[in-house]
């Protein structure tokens, strides 16, 4: 998802990406409770007519489901924030709060695209004296199209009013 907040001059203000994630994590924690107690209930039967080897192996298939969809939601629960000033572009990623910062003279600050990416989704970088980052990695590529634009038009009013 890609939010931009500009003020009157087009090339000030900040840019919000956040990762597509269908459920929040208490809709996650609801269908994980449905599928414990389903996959219990069932245990439950088998042990009752003398399986009891199955229910290891159920809270075994309970334990993978519930790692699995915390290392998911942690992964992709994140934030990146791109703030842009007169004098500064400062990129802030996190989960709650920035997390990690990095700051940008703008005058010397450059976008690079590299087009073909992995699934042929572009690939964003700002670099400025050596330091490189990419910017919104998690993005699909309709959204990593309208990131781009953004930044296009940012960039070449900035440019205009510099001239």
């Amino acid at each position: 998802m890609v939010k931009i907040s500009l003020d009157n001059t087009g090339y000030t203000g900040h840019i919000v990406l956040q990762p597509n994630i269908s459920l929040s994590w208490k809709a996650n924690l609801r269908i994980f409770a449905f599928i414990t107690a389903v996959t219990l209930m069932v245990a439950m039967y088998f042990v009752s007519r003398g399986g009891w080897l199955v229910l290891p192996f159920s809270g075994l298939e309970l334990v993978m489901i519930g790692v699995s969809l915390y290392m998911f939601f942690h992964h992709y629960n994140h934030i990146e924030v791109i703030h842009f000033t007169d004098n500064q572009i400062v990129v802030e990623r996190g989960k709650q709060a920035a997390e990690k910062s990095w700051e940008y003279q703008r005058h010397w600050s450059k976008f690079y695209i590299e087009e073909h990416g992995l699934f042929d989704i572009p690939k964003v970088r700002i670099k400025s004296h050596g330091r490189e980052i990419e910017l919104g990695s998690f993005l699909g590529y309709d959204e990593k199209q309208q990131f781009i634009r953004v930044l296009e038009d940012i960039t070449q009013k900035f440019i205009n009013k510099v001239r």
